[in-house]
């Protein structure tokens, strides 16, 4: 009975509602706004959410908790888009696809104000004079990025204040040319700028102007006899134009432009964009949403690329995308410098087909990919994993361990040990702090993508801190265990818990943590046996 009185009400309330366009805003019992929609006809598009016709299960399960709807009339369409973004970014409805936040997106950050910048990557976007590029939205294609500059620019890697800190030694990535060695006191100042000149003229996609810059640079030096440093050069160049030919897509005639390329795979929307930049592609990004239901999917699809594109600074003149006649139109006015383009055939649908198998390429490499429910559960795409744990007996021989799992496999180069120095005494917390501290000291050992550590909620903070500290940006989980000693699933620093894990998961998370428990107390029982 309650029911049928709250559909005739609601049926009331959408009688009152104007045909004009606008945007329209679900409320439930407690005023919340559960979901923002936009529309050409305001009465029309709201009375479909409560006729017979089939509709999703995500639609159908929040139109059994509107209460009241209002609305808000614009003068077009376009406007009516715009207003949905600005809404749905405000208030986060539940029932709405939403891109995540700004702050959990992954930025590429150089330190413009150090004497010697660094480069990395960072989730916090501060005032604090450094440039940022981003937001990326996927975790693999920022990785790329950075692998790339770092095998053509030797750039500083190391944290430490070169100022404070007189004694530092040169590390491995300098004895291999992957670091310029700021610390040996031997770098110009003014030749190492000239780099970050040319990484962030790299990262904008000015290739072209690179390559000139260091033709002049290799020519001076030339001239001044300086014929190692010219050398030098020459392999940056070379490097440099080995890139351009691998980026060089045949047939591609674009100087500033987006592709988009989506595919619905089992109620899963996947978009790529591939960002075209000089005539070749620079990077790309991956966007995911799911209970998509294919009705709804180009609906979903222009909502998701207006938060992309009203969220992101670098703006393309074009944007090459499959789109209904009227979402084009949509999109083209929303993006007011950009030209939306639906191409029909030819080679500029061929780039957008070259999109779509590439995300069809990539769901198949998904289905062998031992690490895509944790991907999914953990909201993070990432390959590297590193495990910790501490052992000890009745405050003797404390020991600590770290072992490493790269795409799904262990990479036993990447085992270390830790005597712990810290404490006398069983200090769990304490014990990890100073190893994860002590590991976050040693840069040359590539960062992972993520930290598993042996224990509960306080291990876990206790890491937390010690990555916090070193400026870098970890996700961490606990792996916790059953009044059984089995493990049952994750722990993350918030609290939250993820056990309803497949099968597959959860075993692959009991072999981590059943390595690394086996190698800490390996190097434990070794330890006191010399001791003996």
């Amino acid at each position: 009975m309650e029911e049928e009185e709250r559909i005739k009400r609601i049926k009331g309330i959408i009688k009152n509602i104007p045909l004009n366009p606008g945007i329209y805003m679900m409320k439930d019992k407690s005023g919340t706004i559960i979901y923002v929609g936009k529309a050409i006809s305001l009465r029309k598009r709201v009375s479909q959410y409560f006729n017979k016709n089939p509709k999703s299960a995500r639609i159908m399960k929040m139109t059994t908790l509107v209460e009241n709807i209002e609305y808000i009339v614009t003068n077009n369409e376009v406007e009516a888009l715009n207003l949905e973004c600005n809404y749905i970014k405000n208030f986060n409805p539940k029932f709405n696809v939403m891109l995540k936040d700004d702050k959990t997106y992954p930025y590429l950050k150089i330190t413009t104000k150090e004497k010697y910048p660094r480069m990395f990557t960072t989730r916090r976007k501060i005032e604090d004079g450094s440039m940022y590029f981003g937001p990326y939205t996927s975790v693999k294609s920022i990785r790329e990025v950075m692998t790339l500059i770092k095998e053509i620019f030797p750039l500083k890697r190391c944290k430490y204040n070169l100022e404070k800190n007189k004694n530092i030694k040169p590390c491995l990535y300098y004895d291999i040319g992957r670091c310029i060695g700021p610390c040996k006191k031997d770098v110009d100042e003014e030749e190492y700028r000239k780099m970050i000149k040319q990484v962030i003229m790299f990262l904008n996609g000015k290739n072209a102007e690179i390559r000139n810059e260091i033709k002049k640079e290799i020519d001076t030096l030339i001239e001044k006899l300086e014929f190692e440093k010219a050398a030098k050069l020459k392999d940056r160049l070379v490097a440099i134009e080995k890139v351009n030919e691998k980026q060089n897509v045949s047939n591609l005639n674009e100087i500033n432009t987006d592709i988009v390329g989506y595919i619905l795979n089992k109620e899963t929307l996947y978009i790529q964009i591939f960002k075209i930049r000089g005539y070749k592609i620079i990077v790309h990004d991956n966007l995911k949403i799911n209970e998509v239901e294919e009705e709804e999917k180009e609906e979903i699809l222009l909502s998701c690329i207006s938060q992309y594109y009203t969220k992101n600074p670098d703006m393309p003149d074009k944007i090459y995308i499959k789109l209904n006649d009227e979402n084009s139109k949509l999109l083209d006015g929303l993006l007011e410098k950009v030209e939306v383009i639906v191409p029909k055939k030819g080679s500029k649908l061929k780039l957008i087909e070259m999109t779509e198998n590439n995300i069809t390429i990539n769901l198949s490499e998904k289905e062998l990919d031992k690490l895509a429910e944790l991907k999914t559960i953990l909201k993070e795409d990432f390959s590297s994993i590193e495990c910790y744990d501490i052992s000890n007996l009745r405050n003797d021989y404390i020991v600590g361990a770290m072992i490493r799992c790269d795409d799904g496999y262990l990479n036993k180069k990447m085992y270390r040990k830790f005597k712990i120095k810290s404490t006398l005494v069983q200090n769990d917390p304490l014990c990890m702090y100073e190893v994860i501290k002590r590991r976050m000291s040693h840069p040359e050992w590539e960062y992972p993508d993520v930290m598993f550590i042996d224990g509960g909620i306080t291990q876990v903070n206790a890491a937390k801190k010690a990555v916090n500290e070193a400026g870098i940006d970890i996700l961490i989980c606990g792996m916790v265990k059953n009044d059984k000693h089995r493990t049952r699933g994750l722990i993350n620093s918030e609290g939250e818990e993820y056990t309803n894990l497949s099968k597959r998961t959860l075993n692959f998370i009991t072999f981590l943590q059943d390595e690394i428990h086996r190698f800490v107390i390996t190097y434990h029982r070794s330890l006191r046996d010399k001791m003996k």
